[in-house]
């Protein structure tokens, strides 16, 4: 390991090189989460007494498939499953919507009548753009996990921290003001670390590490990528610092650790929202799913010589310090 101030000391030549294949060989099968949209489910032989709901998918037919078997379970035989279209949507311009991911999101936007509208595969800040446009009801299940909670992730695992840092866009520093204040509650002191652009990256990473115990990565496609993580990654183990978050993948990608929702849990969530629409008109406000899950990549902890708690521990741990609301917007 290094010392405190973020220096390597000698003789981890030999650690640093295997680590450096490791992210290597993990970036090679890093791969993103579905975005867009084009198919749905199906409703040929609707009862009177059914209600129906139009659904833009992602470009990705096997995961849209996956995620209606799950929806049906969810909501029974009372709810029929129709892919969207402008002819269908102008049949019923009440009929709910629902979105997988930005593009779903964007396309079903697209007109000046916009419909009742379900975001699912979106981060907070992705459906932020649309949250305010119409009168229409609209809101979402976030796909990202609430931030406070990734933090409290990394102190579990690294209980000596007490500072925590974060790497965001110019002009988006003072949205992490509530998150700020409320990881004061946990022992934990967080500072936002401003990207001017892709040339000062790593330059602006290195003064983040040296002041954060770990780099808390903020579900933002601009400064955590594909193209981008390899070297932040690089950066923060040189550093003998970790990343915790943003998601699933980024975990496989060479990330210490990062909470999810299950796929599972997004279904039930959105089967909540979709039958208080149809009982009462209105969409609950826009929330995180209560369920979650811990993704740790073993083998980075190892390289690093961090002894991780196994997932069941961190998941107790993690529902025993934080319960938030099952509705509300930010975290």
């Amino acid at each position: 390991m290094t010392s405190t101030d973020g220096t390597v000391n000698n003789g981890a030549d030999n650690r640093w090189q295997r680590l450096w294949s490791l992210v290597f060989i993990a970036l090679c099968t890093f791969v993103s989460l579905p975005a867009t949209a084009e198919h749905g489910g199906n409703n040929n032989d609707s009862s009177p007494h059914r209600q129906s709901v139009l659904l833009v998918g992602s470009d990705n037919t096997t995961f849209n498939l996956r995620f209606i078997d799950l929806l049906k379970r969810y909501l029974g035989d009372e709810v029929d499953i129709v892919p969207y279209s402008d002819a269908e949507a102008a049949v019923d311009p009440g009929r709910l919507v629902i979105t997988l991911g930005g593009s779903a999101l964007a396309q079903a936007h697209q007109s000046s009548s916009w419909p009742p509208t379900l975001a699912l595969m979106v981060t907070e800040d992705q459906f932020s753009r649309y949250a305010e446009r119409g009168e229409t009801p609209i809101s979402s299940v976030y796909y990202d996990a609430p931030l406070v909670r990734q933090a409290l992730l990394g102190k579990l695992i690294l209980p000596q921290a007490s500072r925590v840092a974060l790497l965001v866009q110019p002009g988006y520093e003072t949205h992490y003001d509530e998150l700020i204040r409320e990881l004061q509650g946990y022992d934990l002191e967080a500072r936002v670390f401003t990207v001017r652009d892709e040339e000062s990256l790593i330059g602006t990473l290195s003064r983040a590490l040296s002041y954060g115990d770990f780099l808390l990565a903020v579900p933002d496609p601009v400064i955590f990528n594909p193209q981008t993580i390899k070297h932040i990654l690089l950066t923060a183990y040189r550093k003998n610092r970790v990343v915790v978050g943003p998601g699933r993948a980024f975990v496989r990608a060479g990330v210490l650790a990062s909470t999810f929702p299950p796929l599972e849990a997004m279904a039930r969530a959105a089967a909540l929202q979709i039958s208080h629409y149809h009982d009462t008109g209105e969409l609950l406000p826009p929330s995180h799913p209560i369920e979650f899950d811990v993704e740790i990549n073993q083998q980075v902890a190892h390289s690093l010589n961090i002894p991780v708690p196994d997932k069941d521990a961190l998941i107790d741990g993690l529902k025993l310090q934080y319960q938030p609301s099952e509705q509300g917007g930010r975290p």
